[in-house]
């Protein structure tokens, strides 16, 4: 039956391979093979796309480029809880510190897997466990978003923004194009150090400056006390990124 199939649970403390108790094979270009408790049985492939095993955008539409055709596996985590969803896939908690993000399009998967692969060297990037056709086994960041944490405190600490610079000149380190982010990608954690997610365009997208960054803090009125914390620690920087608005 060529390679074989398995899916990722929890059991106890222990973090197992278990054999899949469903899975689809691709059979041909109008049937699966459904293997399920070592029956396997053949199912149209219109069927399959209406069982919504990861999510309606996997399968709702006929144009929809679906990875599991190509790589011969689609992989079931809805028996995981949702702890995050957005335009290009579903994330799944696995674990108490592993989670599992499921990709709608094998472009973004690829650019994101390339970007985490790159980052298992820099403390600003989730720990990378496994990864499939269309899904990476990743860490799990137990904290807040950056601008869940803004938007409740309405200021920003000088420690904050020292971070922050950091996390910047890690993504330079890295040959990261695009050194900005989303306040929303940036995560603290219960420890109170940063870690950054939603990589897919660290490569495709060229950008020195944290734009996005700076007018997500202007948008919550903190980009002057933000660029005032920056001209105090590094006033080279503050050079560079205050004109931010007119870039």
């Amino acid at each position: 039956m060529g390679k074989s199939y398995f899916h990722y649970r929890s059991d106890h403390d222990r973090w197992d391979r278990l054999p899949k108790e469903t899975l689809f094979k691709w059979h041909n270009k109008k049937k699966y093979q459904l293997l399920s408790n070592n029956n396997v049985q053949l199912v149209p492939s219109n069927s399959v796309k209406k069982l919504d095993l990861l999510n309606d955008k996997a399968f709702g539409h006929s144009s929809q480029k679906l990875i599991g055709e190509k790589e011969n596996e689609l992989m079931n985590f809805k028996r995981y809880k949702v702890v995050g969803q957005g335009k290009d896939g579903v994330i799944y908690q696995l674990t108490d510190n592993r989670c599992v993000k499921v990709f709608f399009k094998e472009e973004v998967y690829k650019k994101e897997l390339e970007a985490i692969k790159v980052g298992q060297s820099s403390f600003i990037i989730p720990h990378l466990y496994d990864y499939g056709p269309n899904y990476i086994v990743m860490e799990y960041i137990k904290g807040i978003s950056l601008a869940k944490h803004l938007k409740k405190n309405q200021y920003i600490e000088k420690a904050l923004v020292v971070q922050l610079i950091s996390l910047f000149n890690e993504l330079k380190k890295l040959s990261f194009r695009r050194q900005d982010t989303e306040l929303r990608h940036v995560l603290i954690t219960e420890q109170g150090n940063l870690k950054i997610i939603d990589l897919k365009r660290a490569f495709s997208s060229k950008r020195p400056t944290p734009i996005k960054l700076l007018k997500d803090l202007k948008g919550l009125n903190l980009s002057k006390e933000f660029l005032s914390h920056v001209k105090d620690i590094q006033p080279s920087l503050y050079q560079k990124w205050r004109n931010f608005d007119k870039e």
